[in-house]
């Protein structure tokens, strides 16, 4: 079974929550115009058969301002799209892993400059060769990689080709099957320490602090999680993040209970010769085990920390409105949660170094601990009044949105 490409899963879950200070979204916003807005985008994708479904909500402090959905979830299920339905979230769990990250960060269990050598001795003796082509000199590295350098990518870690990976090293990963994604089901390497320890044989693709370089780095911090706490991912991060906001319904694997909740995995459908009529440009994902219809789905080879949640709306809203607004002191001190709305990139990489993974549409972007960083145009990524919106998503289509406005702007 070969590694998944970005562009072969269909989902579709869109979650919003304003920023609007002090006055509620709902006071700027004609919801009704929002409303037909998205409608006039997602539901001719439905109408022409080219998604079977979508969810799309959007939050202000005081609660939902707006719900929309259209379709199925999970057409064989006739499971209609809601806040309660399970998605798999894919790189909408780096986010929440990063946040638990800093929550050992509080508890001073961890350190962001701390090297990661301290908690995987590996990593003291890894190697570099320049932009991931092996032709190039085996280099030793200038400095240690440190938990930060895996929180905003810039440890030189990449992802398999089969990602967004595109270097020479990128085709090792897929060959060998690190961290795939297909493999969460049933891996030959193991659980997530033997991944890690097969990614430690390999050498980086740039020198830490380098360059920006989207990878399999949040994994590893959900490696050096279970390393801390003594605990497995799953386990942990209830303990850490699940357990503290009430998120019921986020897992790395669906309850048996809640399969019925579970949207199924569509990939798209591709004609290479003419069909009379109309015919849905999607199917179900056909690289899934038998009788699962999406991750979270069975039993579980590794646990991602970069991509392996499955979780609802409903669940994912606690989460970010958490991260806005604060959920006492079982969560981040208002502090930690600041630093998720601030660029966290060396300066010297500039609003470009998005650019080298997520192609133009990532000009005029910065980076924090998950969440991208949207700027206006020619904005400062270190000037917070430079900042659009932040953001993330997952290779599922889901995706949400971060809208930080102040009194004196509109909210959308």
């Amino acid at each position: 079974m070969r590694g998944i490409s970005t562009t072969e899963l269909l989902a579709l879950v869109v979650t919003a929550l304003c920023l609007c200070s002090p006055v509620a979204a709902r006071d700027y916003v004609n919801v009704k115009t929002v409303q037909e807005e998205i409608e006039q985008v997602l539901n001719p994708l439905i109408d022409d058969d080219l998604l079977p479904g979508f969810y799309a909500s959007v939050y202000d402090e005081d609660g939902l301002v707006l719900e929309l959905a259209n379709g199925f979830a999970s057409e064989a299920d006739q499971l209609v799209p809601a806040s309660d339905v399970l998605y798999a979230m894919m790189s909408m769990t780096k986010p929440i892993v990063s946040a638990a990250v800093l929550k050992l960060i509080e508890q001073e269990r961890l350190n962001l400059d701390q090297p990661v050598k301290e908690f995987i001795p590996e990593f003291g003796s890894l190697t570099v060769v320049e932009d991931g082509d092996l032709d190039n000199p085996i280099q030793p590295l200038a400095r240690d990689i440190t938990i930060r350098d895996l929180l905003i990518h810039t440890a030189g870690f990449t992802y398999s080709e089969d990602v967004v990976g595109r270097e020479e090293v990128a085709k090792i990963y897929a060959e060998l099957r690190i961290l795939a994604i297909d493999d969460r089901f049933d891996s030959e390497l193991g659980d997530l320490s033997t991944h890690v320890a097969a990614l430690l044989q390999l050498p980086l693709v740039a020198q830490p602090g380098e360059k920006f370089v989207y990878s399999i780095s949040i994994d590893i911090l959900g490696r050096v999680i279970e390393l801390v706490t003594e605990r497995t991912l799953d386990l942990a991060m209830s303990d850490l993040i699940f357990r503290p906001l009430g998120m019921v319904d986020t897992h790395f694997q669906v309850p048996d209970q809640k399969t019925s909740r579970l949207a199924a995995m569509y990939q798209p459908r591709l004609a290479t010769y003419p069909i009379p009529g109309r015919f849905a440009r999607y199917q179900p994902y056909k690289r899934l085990p038998s009788g699962i219809k999406n991750f979270g789905q069975g039993s579980v080879g590794f646990f991602s920390g970069g991509g392996g949640l499955v979780s609802t709306a409903d669940d994912y809203h606690r989460f970010l409105n958490a991260l806005v607004f604060g959920a006492g002191e079982d969560f981040l001190s208002d502090d930690s949660r600041q630093k998720f709305f601030v660029h966290q990139l060396p300066p010297a990489l500039g609003s470009r170094a998005l650019l080298y993974n997520f192609g133009a549409r990532a000009v005029d972007s910065g980076f924090s601990f998950g969440l991208g960083i949207r700027l206006q145009p020619d904005g400062d990524p270190m000037a917070e009044a430079d900042h659009d919106y932040y953001f993330w998503a997952g290779a599922a289509n889901t995706a949400f949105g971060l809208i930080k406005r102040t009194a004196d702007l509109d909210c959308f």
